[in-house]
């Protein structure tokens, strides 16, 4: 009785561990690094995550994922947030790596006062990428 109830515990276990290990991320590209965009560097995007727990920054998203309407852009001196409309428009699914130091972006902006939407952001690696 005693095995038993330790195989199922252990197997229980596993199977819950099993699905946690999933590496692909569900997101959705909510916005863009305003300093990349006026100063026309390698668009910077944000990803804010389905499970709202991670909002991250790429500058890797690949061009042909998604086509973005330029009016999305033209707010950005005010703010890197696509129109609410639209947060919902563009899910990805993902796996990424965090960015090391040495393959970090950072741009040079020091004029932009209002950019400063997406500074918390964990600047990742996008690994593999899929329109959802």
């Amino acid at each position: 009785m005693r095995l038993n109830i330790l195989f199922f515990s252990l197997l229980f276990i596993m199977c819950s561990r099993h699905e946690n290990d999933n590496p692909y991320k569900d997101g959705y590209i909510v916005g863009f690094e305003q300093c990349s965009y006026q100063h026309n560097y390698k668009l910077g995007y944000a990803i804010i995550t389905t499970d709202l727990r991670d909002t991250l920054m790429t500058y890797n998203l690949p061009d042909s994922i998604f086509i973005f309407p330029p009016e999305y852009f033209y707010n950005y001196i005010n703010s890197g947030y696509f129109p609410s409309k639209a947060r919902y428009d563009f899910k990805i699914k993902f796996t990424y790596t965090i960015a090391n130091k040495d393959q970090q972006v950072y741009n040079l902006c020091t004029t932009d006062i209002n950019s400063a939407d997406f500074n918390n952001s964990v600047q990742v690696i996008m690994t593999s990428v899929t329109k959802y």
